[in-house]
């Protein structure tokens, strides 16, 4: 099996990776991979109607959900892992987690319905989001569909679909809440900016497999849990993985969105310490020369509060809601600087 270390996750979490693949991490984060050397909701007989059946909606889905298996080089040898995926297109490609197919060798796929593995290409990975596409040749592959999570509240039903642990069988399906929509994290080179925080039940070998709604739509991509607690798991939202999935199809690579700044948050302490006017916001740490921020007059302790007018608590807020916008985009920015508020604008630029 192939060992995590352990990981700091910013300045207040410190766990390993253990959700989509089938890989054992040595602590508390897992990214589940396993590793080896519209339809509605209908009433079932019995249950109030508070509790719907969600075995239409899971029907609708299962299909679509693969099980990948992996060989990569590890030193001398060769070891595998696995990992679950969603098929989002009729013409087989396929939405996993990077850390389910990075430094493979040999990609198989299997489908729940059919007795053929395929051998899957690479179409491109991001480690950033630690999304990457896969295809497998082929066409009228049963396929899912991406969900608007704008909507989604906390404590709102939804669906974890994957293969857990490699078993036999097919599919695995369990049903949890939505706990939080506000945790961000940085575990080694990914930054979860966009995630979706669930007590739906997610082990090693699920990391890849789709979080449904009770629609069916695909609104998350189930990436890792805190092993070391009860019921936490967390999936990458639709709003980034769609945007991952499409631009690696069509470019091969993630375009981002780029302001030329480093960031951090704005706390009482932090304020008190420098000096600021506010107490929350985004601080600007660092301005690179040359940069979209450097051109439209931003400075080293500027403190953004809000960005085309959402609000801006500290700088993961800042960072998901630029990431929503494109390259060439022009952006409203509401700064302070000492005790003057200001307002620029500001051209995105392409992150480099």
């Amino acid at each position: 099996m192939k060992t995590w270390t352990t990981i700091l996750i910013l300045t207040t979490l410190l766990a390993l990776i253990a959700g989509g693949c089938n890989t054992t991490l040595s602590s508390t984060i897992t990214p589940a991979t396993t590793s080896t050397a519209t339809a509605q909701p209908t009433a079932t007989p019995g249950q109030s109607a508070s509790l719907p059946s969600i075995a239409d909606v899971v029907a609708g889905v299962l299909p679509s959900v693969v099980y990948i298996s992996v060989e990569y080089r590890a030193f001398f040898t060769i070891s595998t892992k696995s990992g679950s995926g969603v098929i989002l297109s009729s013409d087989g490609y396929i939405l996993t987690n990077n850390h389910v197919i990075e430094d493979a060798t040999k990609i198989e796929v299997s489908l729940p319905d059919n007795d053929q593995t395929f051998t899957a290409q690479i179409v491109g990975t991001d480690p950033l989001s630690d999304l990457g596409v896969i295809k497998i040749d082929g066409q009228n592959f049963p396929s899912a569909e991406f969900g608007d999570p704008s909507w989604l509240r906390v404590g709102d039903w939804v669906i974890a679909l994957g293969n857990p642990l490699g078993l036999e069988g097919g599919p695995s399906v369990t049903l949890g809440i939505v706990s939080n929509l506000e945790r961000t994290f940085t575990i080694d080179s990914s930054a979860y900016y966009d995630v979706i925080q669930t007590d739906a039940a997610i082990n090693p070998g699920n990391s890849g497999g789709p979080l449904i709604n009770l629609e069916g739509k695909v609104i998350g991509i189930n990436t890792f849990i805190i092993s070391s607690a009860e019921n936490i798991g967390f999936a990458v939202g639709a709003n980034t993985a769609r945007r991952v999935y499409k631009d690696l199809i069509e470019y091969g690579r993630v375009i981002r969105p780029y302001l030329g700044v480093t960031l951090r948050d704005v706390t009482p302490t932090v304020a008190s310490q420098i000096g600021l006017a506010k107490d929350k916001g985004a601080l600007v740490w660092y301005v690179a020369a040359d940069s979209p921020a450097a051109k439209a007059g931003l400075k080293v302790n500027d403190v953004v509060t809000q960005f085309q007018g959402q609000k801006v608590n500290d700088a993961s807020h800042l960072i998901k809601y630029m990431w929503e916008y494109k390259v060439g985009d022009t952006v409203e920015l509401t700064y302070w600087r000492g005790n003057s508020e200001h307002v620029t604008t500001i051209t995105l630029a392409e992150r480099p």
